[in-house]
């Protein structure tokens, strides 16, 4: 647990001192016991003409049971084992058991909870996806456009930074990208797990599968549309939300009811999501 002495913090385990007191604030360690994170306040001076500010920020050490710190390096090679607090860093710590997420001069990093680094390149964001091979990231231009692109774990670029939105099938090995927001003119697009273009549309696709494209459509009303690629049939489906379930079914929800929708026959059945 978190102690307070001399007006420091650190971490003991019942009279064991596990991390020694000398921090400004501290951060217990995940449920795993692997990682918990400390901090040192900085103070300074924001000023203007008219009136001079103090400012807060916090210079923070990621370290494990044997105190040992996290340093990792960045695509120029470079060793850092500072890091900064933001309002997401223990999101990014606590959310997973096996990997989390760290900032250092507002690019992430992956590493796993064994201080193993996986990504060497900054990103602007990192998701893990619902495939563990790949990773969601995002890159931030000059002008403040981010656009959403895969790498895998090995740091291979699989889908190009050219999206606003990627998700996953894992069911059928399909990787969806999505074009609203960042490229209004261009397709959305659907790709084999190797990163090549399988098709596109013009029409917004939520998902897919091997046989078929379900489309959101958003105006005058919201609705989606599924897409038969064999048969090139398309029908309406009048549902609130749409969500992988396997190959030929969806979950799809009604008001607060979740069901299981089978894409070939077009029946449904109740679902609990819990």
């Amino acid at each position: 647990m978190p102690f307070k002495s001399a007006n420091k913090w650190g971490i003991k385990k019942n009279e064991q001192i596990i991390i020694d007191p000398v921090y400004d604030t501290i951060f217990n360690f995940d449920n795993t016991n692997k990682v918990c994170l400390a901090c040192f306040k900085i103070k300074g001076a924001n000023s203007n003409k008219f009136i001079k500010t103090s400012s807060v920020s916090f210079s923070c050490n990621y370290l494990n049971m044997s105190k040992k710190h996290l340093t990792i390096k960045n695509e120029t090679n470079d060793t850092t084992s500072i890091f900064s607090l933001h309002k997401n860093s223990l999101k990014e710590l606590y959310d997973d058991k096996d990997y989390f997420i760290v900032t250092n001069k507002n690019k992430k990093y992956l590493l796993d909870k064994k201080f193993n680094q996986i990504t060497f390149t900054g990103y602007h964001t990192i998701a893990l996806s619902n495939d563990p091979n790949f990773l969601v990231v995002e890159e931030k231009t000059e002008s403040g456009q981010i656009y959403t692109g895969l790498i895998n774990t090995k740091e291979k670029k699989i889908i190009d930074f050219n999206y606003s939105g990627i998700k996953l099938n894992t069911f059928d090995s399909l990787i969806i990208a999505c074009s609203s927001g960042v490229n209004p003119n261009a397709d959305d697009d659907v790709f084999d797990y190797n990163g090549k273009k399988i098709f596109g549309f013009k029409r917004h696709i939520d998902f897919a599968t091997k046989t078929f494209i379900i489309h959101k459509i958003f105006e005058p009303s919201e609705y989606y549309i599924i897409y038969n690629l064999n048969t090139k049939k398309e029908s309406i489906l009048n549902v609130l939300e749409v969500k992988q379930y396997n190959s030929d079914e969806i979950l799809v929800r009604l008001k607060n009811n979740w069901f299981v929708y089978n894409l070939v026959s077009g029946e449904k059945k109740p679902y609990d999501m819990k």
